[in-house]
């Protein structure tokens, strides 16, 4: 068994073992769920994927499955039993009442030292590299013998890389002016438009200099993509070191169809990273590479840095170069979900049988109609979808086969589409409508939207700090409380500040939602012109879920609200 660098554990430790088990076959096996597919969260964090997985826990007690609790709401609904469910992480709510005595423990290292109970735990090969770290001396923790793993290398240019993006902007660019040229209120959005600047791999070097690394291991589909020009298979990694002007691509020594010169054959991943670099320190996505991998760095005498927020900083702050297909994504997905909501006031009003699913089947058909109405060369296709009947939950989820009728109060879409080219992921969206059926919540879904669009999105300017926007919608939300409380959405008593501010009102985009730079306490990224994300509030209480959400872009005269139609 191996021994993870760090612990104090010189011998094997006596007792029963824990296994903690990756494997998404096992999960479905064991509990008819698929917890990627099926969850949302998995779906949405594009690049802490396994980080964010549940994991099977065999135990001396039993076996559970261990989830964050923001999934409880999917779970259940997929019919996994509450007592099989240990969950960590409390979901943030202002209604109590829908986690009022659910067990859940603060974080992940605390319900593996719960379950060990004293005992040792076996990681599988696909458990990342942060939840070791979190465990660090609490648990003794062991790993299976490694099995061989026999690696190539090659090397590609950065200079094909930017020629092959910089033909895809050019594209991009044509396709974004004949979408905003009728758009009264995008006047001047066209002149931000470009294709000829790409920053990625100086901004790579000036990130590594920040962290004081030789190069990053990049293996998470958004960052392999941004450094390769190549669609994830999310096995192969990229290596990039500084003051290079290529990348080199770790593949099973089996594979026969990666591109770039051979550089040569490795014992392993770890192996071929020494022999390449030709430095000491990596940065390395904590969020995504097995514990496994990480060990191997270690033993290797690789100095390891964690990336995964920076590098999500790294592709944040860039986003804008690829400004006309995010304005691609925006369009498709206010159009489409909107579409899909008519639909459903449509069924709703006429009596017709309606299900969650049939609206997203709508919601679907409506993607595929934007791309052939605009003649659009890209893939557009779903990135998330939380689509979902307040009647079944307050939580965020995707749709299930749940009817909708008149005694629905609220529909809660909240989406965002991946628009791709060649498998590489040039741009996502993230934008929120809700479809209320009762006058009070009518109101405050109004009231809301109103909130977000003039409180938040009016706050969005150069020189912003992102905590300081969450504080100013604060202020509006609560110089409102009383009519929320008036209309039910809120009882009194709540201090929903407090709970607000465990949460972001928004974020900025990179390739995904983002989590390295949100409008949040705590968060002191300044904006600038380029700044682009999604403004947000979600407001869940009683028998509404409702969820407004725009997504914002920075320009060199004004703040441009994308997905007004």
């Amino acid at each position: 068994m191996a021994q993870l660098p760090g612990s104090n554990h010189n011998e094997e430790p006596k007792g029963m073992r824990m296994r903690l088990i990756s494997n998404v076959e096992a999960v479905r096996e064991r509990y008819g769920i698929d917890p990627v597919g099926q969850l949302l969260f998995t779906n949405i964090r594009l690049d802490s994927k396994k980080l964010v997985t549940p994991l099977l826990a065999e135990t001396t007690s039993g076996t559970f499955l261990m989830a964050r609790q923001q999934e409880m709401g999917n779970l259940l609904s997929a019919g996994v039993a509450l007592e099989d469910l240990k969950m960590y992480e409390p979901w943030v709510t202002i209604d109590k009442r829908i986690t009022d005595g659910i067990p859940v423990l603060p974080k992940f290292v605390d319900v593996v030292e719960t379950l060990a109970a004293g005992n040792p735990v076996e990681f599988d090969d696909g458990i990342p590299l942060a939840h070791y770290q979190a465990i660090g001396d609490r648990v003794a923790v062991t790993l299976p013998e490694a099995p061989e793993q026999t690696v190539r290398a090659y090397e590609i240019q950065v200079g094909d890389v930017l020629e092959k993006f910089k033909n895809l902007r050019e594209s991009g660019v044509g396709v974004a002016h004949s979408l905003v040229d009728s758009i009264g209120h995008l006047a001047g959005l066209a002149e931000e438009f470009t294709s000829d600047v790409d920053t990625r791999y100086t901004g790579l070097e000036i990130l590594a200099g920040d962290l004081g690394v030789d190069g990053f291991l990049l293996a998470s589909p958004p960052n392999f993509s941004e450094a390769t020009g190549l669609e994830s298979d999310e096995s192969t990694v990229a290596l990039w070191a500084r003051g290079t002007d290529t990348v080199v691509l770790i593949a099973s020594a089996d594979r026969m169809d990666i591109p770039g010169v051979p550089r040569g054959k490795f014992d392993s991943v770890a192996h071929a990273v020494e022999q390449v670099l030709g430095g000491k320190t990596l940065g390395v996505e904590e969020h995504w590479i097995s514990a496994r991998l990480g060990v191997e760095l270690a033993e290797r005498g690789l100095k390891t840095s964690n990336a995964s927020i920076p590098l999500g900083h790294w592709r944040d702050i860039r986003d804008h170069e690829d400004l006309p297909f995010q304005f691609i994504a925006a369009r498709a997905s206010v159009t489409c979900i909107e579409q899909a909501l008519d639909y459903a006031q449509r069924q709703i009003s006429s009596g017709n049988f309606l299900t969650e699913n049939a609206v997203y089947a709508v919601y679907l058909e409506a993607i595929q109609s934007f791309r052939e109405l605009h003649s659009i060369p890209f893939c557009i296709e779903p990135y998330f979808t939380n689509l979902h009947s307040s009647t079944r939950m307050l939580f965020p989820g995707p749709p299930t086969d749940f009817p909708l009728d008149g005694d629905t109060k609220c529909i809660q879409l909240d989406a965002g589409v991946k628009v791709t080219g060649g498998g590489v992921v040039l741009a996502t969206s993230d934008m929120a409508r809700s479809l209320l059926l009762t006058p009070e919540g009518k109101e405050a879904y109004d009231l809301l939207t109103r909130i977000m669009r003039e409180d938040i999105i009016g706050a969005l300017k150069p020189g912003v700090v992102c905590s300081d926007v969450h504080a100013t919608a604060m202020v509006a939300l609560t110089a409102n409380r009383q009519r929320l409380e008036e209309l039910g959405m809120l009882a009194t008593g709540i201090e929903f500040v407090s709970e607000y501010k465990k949460r972001n009102v928004g974020h900025l985009m990179g390739k995904q939602e983002s989590f390295a730079n949100e409008l949040r306490p705590g968060y002191d990224h300044v904006l600038h012109v380029g700044s682009m994300g999604a403004a947000e509030i979600p407001w869940r209480f009683g028998d509404h879920a409702i969820g407004t959400e725009d997504m914002w872009f920075i320009g060199k005269d004004k703040t441009y609200v994308m997905t007004l139609l």
